[in-house]
């Protein structure tokens, strides 16, 4: 009991010295978050008690890593280019959605998304914007393929039990496990992972290039494909388990090791059941610096597992900014305590975005539906809302 008193205690007095930054993402389609509408309502939404805004394009947010689509600078920036330095106080950010391109092994095929990413990255610099949001989360089934490992399934082991090596055979699925999953049959697991991480990190080497000092915000972060993550630290996240997401962790490991000096990498860690200090705390200590501690990686077995590699493991808690998503909306869960149906009223998530603001590095995303923040309307909100939100984003501006 001491022990946890003394973490949080560190934790609030420690990070709650570092300017804070709520940065808001609507979940109303993609039409308030588009160029268009945050060029034609600037005037209100340049007063908005955020910090910055994820903005989406149809020219980039689903096609940087879309297969055989070269991007082209001036088709993304014409559509962006009326934002160049309108909101020159906001940590505004382009999104970027997860896909499929192709085999891991194809070079000519990820070289062309590298320099996708490397245009993203010139445009966001050139309008004065902070920089990237990764949305990890696969939305349409080629991107499954993605951040699944194909394993063999226990009917496929017992139909045909010496098609298979053992690391296949210790990470055999259950059969209700997901379908889109891929795996170039001429490589491990292991293997697989390394190309993956190597891909990712010539892709942030690649936007750093293009922005030196880019920040790049990560929504669902690397504790999917750790099988430790909820174990000791209850509800890290809460989506699907470790044999469904098994390449999210080699991707932020990539885009950590293509860090340049003046460039920031951010694990948002999705997930929206913590309403309490020790919630946030243990998800904190999880995803800054347990997660890279030699006890929680040394017995798990990388051969059908994936573990933070030894290269990253010192240098993790420096180079790992870790955030927090919040949402207006609540959820099941399947622990008690965890479950936000009845702790989600304003006054709940009031209280909720103050704690992650506290417990995090730098950035919060509040995540909203049924909130036309953004939208011209003469009412968008009721007062009481907008009260709240601005008493939050005052308290967390230096």
């Amino acid at each position: 009991m001491k022990k946890t008193i003394l973490l949080l205690f560190t934790f609030s007095t420690l990070l709650l010295s570092n300017q804070k930054y709520l940065i808001l993402a609507e979940g109303n389609g993609w039409f308030p978050h588009m160029a268009i509408n945050l060029i034609k309502n600037h005037d209100k939404i340049s007063k908005l008690p955020f910090h910055g805004f994820v903005v989406v394009g149809n020219t980039f947010t689903e096609r940087t890593m879309r297969k055989d689509h070269i991007l082209k600078y001036h088709k993304v920036w014409n559509e962006l280019k009326g934002l160049k330095d309108l909101y020159p106080k906001k940590h505004n950010f382009l999104q970027i959605n997860i896909d499929f391109p192709a085999d891991y092994w194809n070079d000519s095929a990820w070289e062309m998304v590298t320099q996708n990413f490397y245009t993203v990255a010139k445009v966001a610099k050139e309008l004065g914007f902070k920089g990237i949001v990764f949305d990890d989360e696969p939305y349409v089934k080629s991107a499954k393929k993605m951040i699944n490992f194909k394993f063999p399934t226990k009917n496929n082991l017992i139909e045909t039990p010496k098609k298979y090596n053992d690391w296949e055979k210790k990470g055999a699925e259950e059969d209700w496990v997901d379908k889109s999953a891929y795996r170039n049959p001429k490589y491990t697991f292991q293997e697989h992972t390394q190309k993956v991480q190597s891909r990712f990190k010539a892709i942030m080497k690649a936007m750093v290039r293009a922005y030196p000092k880019l920040t790049v915000l990560v929504y669902l972060g690397p504790s999917l494909s750790h099988a430790n993550s909820n174990k000791e630290y209850l509800i890290v996240i809460n989506m699907g388990l470790a044999r469904e997401n098994e390449l999210h962790g080699p991707i932020f490991v990539g885009l950590k090791q293509g860090l340049g000096a003046l460039s920031s990498l951010h694990d948002m860690g999705e997930s929206y059941k913590y309403r309490k200090d020790k919630h946030f705390g243990y998800a904190y200590q999880w995803r800054k610096n347990n997660i890279a501690k030699n006890r929680y990686n040394d017995l798990l077995d990388n051969s059908y597992q994936w573990i933070v590699p030894i290269s990253e493991r010192k240098t993790w808690s420096k180079e790992v900014q870790v955030g927090f998503m919040v949402f207006n909306k609540g959820q099941i869960s399947n622990y008690k305590e965890y479950n936000t149906l009845k702790t989600s009223s304003r006054e709940d998530i009031g209280n909720t975005l103050n704690k992650a603001l506290k417990y995090s590095d730098k950035y919060v995303i509040y995540y909203c539906h049924n909130q036309d923040w953004l939208l011209a309307k003469d009412e968008p909100l009721t007062n009481e809302w907008m009260s709240m939100m601005k008493n939050i984003h005052n308290n967390n501006t230096k």
